[in-house]
């Protein structure tokens, strides 16, 4: 009679197994890894966006108000539904410098704070400022921008 198979070279050895799971293991870390990154780059983007989307608003509210809105609590007014259907919030988790450096207001950095400066003045009942500091942060390199604390003027990021 002929032996068809053996039962005893079925299978795997735990040798095999063991190096199976562990290339498994190193390649998600490496994909998991890359996913944190692309994560941290998006909510960076994400701030700077924020910023320019405030700069449009601010500028049409300028355009028709003559100045730029006061603020409270570093929020500035007048500026929904008119300007923006929203006030942008700041992304969550902080990166990189975001949690450890403070904005003047002593906030984290990672909140977004409006502040009016210059000069006010009262137009139509409303008072306005001629200047403006928006204050954000960046966790990481993000275009030309490094990471840390960054202001929003009329003249851009900086």
């Amino acid at each position: 009679m002929l032996q068809k198979y053996k039962n005893k070279n079925s299978g795997f050895t735990l040798i095999e197994i063991l190096v199976v799971v562990a290339i498994i293991a190193l390649l998600s870390s490496i994909a998991l890894i890359g996913l944190m990154s692309a994560r941290e780059k998006s909510r960076n983007v994400k701030r700077l966006g924020d910023m320019t989307q405030m700069n449009t608003a601010l500028e049409l509210y300028n355009a028709q108000n003559k100045g730029y809105p006061p603020s409270v609590n570093g929020v500035p007014q007048g500026m929904t539904p008119t300007f923006l259907t929203g006030l942008p919030r700041s992304p969550i988790p902080p990166d990189g410098f975001c949690d450890i450096t403070s904005n003047p207001a002593g906030l984290p950095s990672n909140d977004y704070y409006y502040t009016p400066t210059g000069t006010s003045s009262l137009i139509n009942g409303v008072t306005v400022w001629s200047d403006y500091i928006y204050y954000f942060c960046l966790g990481g390199q993000t275009g030309n921008f490094g990471p840390g604390l960054r202001i929003l003027t009329p003249k851009g990021v900086r």
